[in-house]
C-alpha cells in the first residue's frame, strides 16, 4: 500500500509536468502559425491550461487533503481536457476545425492527465467523508 504523502508529491509532479507541456505547446503553436485566428485560439487555450495546472499542483502539495477541492477540480479538468482532445480529433470544432495530427507531446499530456485522474481518484477515495454506497 502506498503512503498518501508520496501520492501528494506524485500528483503535484504530474501537475507541474502537464503544465510544462501545455506551456511548450503554447509557445510552439505561437511560433509555428503566428497570427492565424485558429492558432491564436489554440495558443491562448494551451497557455491558460498551463497557467492553471501549476498553481493547482502547488495547492495540492501544500493542501495534503485538508480540502478536497483541488483534487476534484483537477480530476474533472483533466478528464474534460482528454474528452476535448478526443472530440477535436473526431469532429469539426468551431474556430480550430478537426485536428488530424497526433504528436508525442499530445500523447504525453494525455498520459500524465490519466495519471492525475487516477491519483486524485485514489486520494479522494481514501479521504475521510468518502462513503461507498452499499448495494443490497
Amino acid at each position: 500500500m502506498t503512503k498518501p504523502g508520496l501520492l501528494f508529491y506524485a500528483v503535484g509532479a504530474l501537475m507541474f509536468a502537464t503544465g510544462g507541456i501545455y506551456f511548450y505547446e503554447s509557445y510552439s503553436e505561437a511560433q509555428e502559425f503566428g497570427t492565424e485566428l485558429a492558432a491564436q485560439a489554440e495558443t491562448m487555450f494551451f497557455a491558460t491550461a498551463g497557467v492553471l495546472y501549476v498553481p493547482f499542483g502547488i495547492w495540492m502539495v501544500r493542501n495534503k487533503m485538508s480540502s478536497r477541492a483541488p483534487y476534484v477540480i483537477s480530476l474533472a479538468g483533466s478528464a474534460m481536457l482528454i474528452v476535448l482532445y478526443i472530440a477535436s480529433r473526431s469532429v469539426n470544432l468551431p474556430i480550430v476545425g478537426q485536428q488530424e495530427d497526433v504528436g508525442v507531446t499530445d500523447l504525453a499530456s494525455k498520459f500524465l492527465q490519466a495519471g492525475i485522474i487516477a491519483i486524485c481518484g485514489v486520494l479522494l477515495a481514501r479521504s475521510k467523508g468518502f462513503q461507498v454506497a452499499e448495494i443490497k
